[in-house]
């Protein structure tokens, strides 16, 4: 399998790909919740939030659609990048995943050793 070195487009996380936030991912990182109260849900509190990402197949959604990341950064990197959600983590460059959000960006695709 070829060899791909991320460029830090942000493609994968300027709202190209669903991005979904489960209860160990705010466990890890709490300011995943903490994000999700202050711009969504100004009147839940975060056990509240904790309680419902508790049920089965419930998730919050930080990316998706016309909204990128709240924690991508100007320069394409990540704020919570040590802590990202286990999401982010399986995410590869290269991976049809990366090749899908770059094209939606309208960029070209990644080669392998990032060129």
């Amino acid at each position: 399998m070829p060899n791909y070195e991320c460029d830090k487009c942000g493609a994968c996380c300027r709202g190209n790909l669903l991005v979904e936030v489960y209860d160990l991912d705010v466990w890890r990182e709490p300011k995943l919740a903490d994000s999700h109260i202050s711009l969504w849900t100004r009147d839940m509190t975060r056990q509240t939030l904790m309680d419902e990402l508790e049920q089965e197949g419930k998730c919050l959604i930080i990316a998706g659609g016309p909204d990128a990341c709240a924690f991508l950064r100007e320069d394409n990197t990540c704020d919570i990048y040590p802590t990202r959600p286990n999401v982010c983590v399986a995410m590869q460059a290269g991976d049809d995943q990366c090749q899908l959000a770059r094209q939606a960006d309208g960029l070209p695709e990644l080669r392998p050793g990032g060129a």
